[in-house]
């Protein structure tokens, strides 16, 4: 026999809900380039891998406490799963052509990098 783990409040579901989010944007916002080209990496691999899952994995929409409530979510998710797999897929599609993007930004940046070098060293040999 399996035991639940300790049932949460709604206030402090919905706090750690919060506290998530907040935490997510506050780090995406302090990302560079490089690390949003591997963020989007690792969300179109995620999206690749459940396009071909009936269930994708961390699913929370699935998750209840009540376990006939959890069984029911899940056989409703099974009949209706077909008319989403071609968002997941698109999903990949529209992530790696954001990936693309996000390294022609970089190679940008190190261009912009390079020129105002040339351009600090020419500035210094005119004085």
């Amino acid at each position: 026999m399996s035991k639940d783990p300790p049932a949460q409040s709604d206030d402090e579901s919905d706090l750690l809900r919060e506290m998530y989010w907040a935490r997510d944007t506050a780090a995406r916002a302090r990302m560079d380039t490089p690390e949003i080209r591997d963020r989007l990496h690792d969300f179109a691999a995620q999206m690749r891998t459940d396009q071909e899952v009936v269930i994708p994995m961390g699913e929370g929409n699935l998750a209840s406490r009540s376990k006939w409530r959890r069984q029911l979510k899940r056989r409703i998710w099974r009949v209706t799963r077909p008319a989403t797999w071609r968002y997941d897929r698109l999903l990949a599609d529209q992530t790696e052509l954001s990936i693309r993007l996000a390294e022609r930004v970089i190679d940008l940046e190190h261009e912009v990098e390079r020129l105002r070098s040339a351009v600090e060293d020419a500035e210094r040999a005119a004085r």
